[in-house]
């Protein structure tokens, strides 16, 4: 009779280890629930009819900032933004890689340590068809006449 209830014990303490406990709900994770919308859904406005984007890329460094250029003309650009420059005169130069085709000079609306504004309209011709025309904004130095804090933009073609 020990043996018997021995082996019925030992068999049922065996059988509750190895089976799993019943699966009970994490009381913490709950589904979301979507609230019904109170009014009908309609679906989103179709856009408007597909137009042209014109994004400008805005240029800046620590003496320049939203700086933009747009092609006005065939070889005509406007350059419009910010600077903070030394007796408001910041400096340009256009050049295709290989060649200064064109530099000058204009002054902002503000010299620094303010943030002057500038409108300027820039006139080069390309010398080779193929070439890519770069504007180099620049401030000179006072101390030795050299190019301070180079802001270089690719002029756009179209």
């Amino acid at each position: 009779m020990k043996k018997l209830l021995f082996v019925l014990l030992t068999v049922g303490l065996l059988q509750g280890c190895t089976s799993a406990p019943p699966a009970q709900e994490n009381p913490r994770v709950t589904q979301p629930e979507t609230p019904a919308p109170a009014q009908p859904q309609t679906p989103a406005e179709q856009p408007p009819a597909e137009q042209p984007e014109t994004k400008e890329t805005v240029y800046a460094n620590d003496i320049f900032r939203n700086v933009t250029v747009k092609k006005t003309g065939e070889d005509t650009f406007e350059v419009k933004g910010q600077a903070q420059v030394f007796e408001a005169v910041v400096n340009y130069v256009v050049e295709d890689g290989h060649n200064e085709l064109t530099e000058g000079f204009f002054q902002t609306s503000a010299g620094a340590p303010e943030w002057g504004d500038f409108t300027q309209t820039v006139k080069v011709k390309k010398a080779e068809p193929n070439s890519t025309l770069m504007l180099i904004l620049f401030e000179v130095s006072a101390k030795d006449g050299s190019r301070r804090m180079e802001l270089i933009i690719p002029l756009p073609e179209e």
